[in-house]
Formats: structure tokens, C-alpha cells, sequence
């Protein structure tokens, strides 16, 4: 019976916590320590301590020790297999619902606007962030020579952050 409680407890926790890894963390916190007493206080604080230490994703890395720590190694692949799922799921319906819709002229209108959210909340980013970005105006013409580089000649933004750390260097800014 613990194996089903852990499956569908981190199923639930999952489909139902927004925010990324440390949002969900309060979430499996009441489940794990207020709702099943699985854990105690202290035994939650040091699996948040090791899922921040671990690589990967914090809400995963919690949701395997957890899993773990109740019920052995099933119990860990079931706890990830849990918070997992709803994601994996949500993201298989959208993608068949894509491949289905995108060809109608209705959806194609729909994804457009999206682009033009997308470059607006990026817009939006860059604006909050800029004063504090930008260190000089050498900085400045670096990040708009290598944006225009981009966006003009298609150049790969990996190629492009070399190239910028080269000319840095050989400037000796870096």
C-alpha cells in the first residue's frame, strides 16, 4: 500500500504545483511531513539540503531521496515516476495536439501572437535587467554586436559567446 501512496502523492504533487523546484518543495513538505508524517522536520530539511547539492532538478532529486528513504529503490523510482508523469503527459497531449492543429490557419494566427508574446516577455527581461547587466559601454557593444551577428547572419549563439569571451580577452576586458 505505501508504494500506491507514494506514486499517487507525488503524482498529486506533480500535476499540482507551479513555480518550479522550490515552489513544489513547500508542497511536498506538507504532504511528506504534515499530511503522511513520512518524514520528520528535521529529516525533510536535510533532503532539501542533498537535492540542492545533487545534480538535476530539485523538486526530482527530493521526490527519488524520499521515495527512497520509505520504501527502498522501488520507492524512489515510483516517487519520480510520480512527480514526473503529470509533466510528461501534459506535454505528450500538447504535442499530438500541435501536430493535429498546425496546419489550420485559425492555430497558425494563435501560435504567431505567441512569437510575438515570447519576444515581448524577453523584451520585457532585458529592460528590468539591463542597468545592472551592462558594466560599461565595451560591454554594451559586444552584446549588441554579437545580438545583430545572430539575428543577421544566423550564427550559433554558442559560436558567438567564443567568440565574444576571444575578443574579450584579446582586448583584455575579460
Amino acid at each position: 500500500m505505501i508504494y500506491l501512496n507514494l506514486l499517487f502523492t507525488f503524482f498529486k504533487i506533480g500535476l499540482f504545483s507551479f513555480g518550479g523546484g522550490y515552489a513544489i518543495l513547500a508542497m511536498i513538505q506538507q504532504e511528506v511531513v504534515l499530511n503522511h508524517a513520512w518524514l520528520t522536520e528535521a529529516e525533510y530539511v536535510q533532503v532539501v539540503a542533498i537535492s540542492q547539492m545533487t545534480p538535476g532538478p530539485i523538486a526530482i532529486n527530493a521526490a527519488t531521496f524520499i521515495g527512497y528513504q520509505k520504501a527502498g529503490i522501488i520507492g524512489s523510482l515510483l516517487c519520480t515516476l510520480g512527480v514526473t508523469l503529470p509533466s510528461l503527459l501534459i506535454m505528450l497531449t500538447i504535442t499530438i495536439s500541435y501536430l493535429k492543429l498546425k496546419k489550420l490557419p485559425w492555430f497558425q494566427q494563435i501560435f504567431k501572437r505567441l512569437k510575438l508574446l515570447s519576444v515581448g516577455l524577453i523584451a520585457a527581461a532585458l529592460i528590468m535587467i539591463i542597468d545592472h547587466a551592462v558594466e560599461n559601454w565595451y560591454a554594451l557593444g559586444i552584446f549588441t554586436a554579437c545580438f545583430l551577428a545572430t539575428w543577421k547572419f544566423k550564427l550559433n549563439p554558442f559560436t558567438m559567446l567564443i567568440m565574444a569571451a576571444i575578443f574579450g580577452m584579446i582586448c583584455g576586458t575579460v
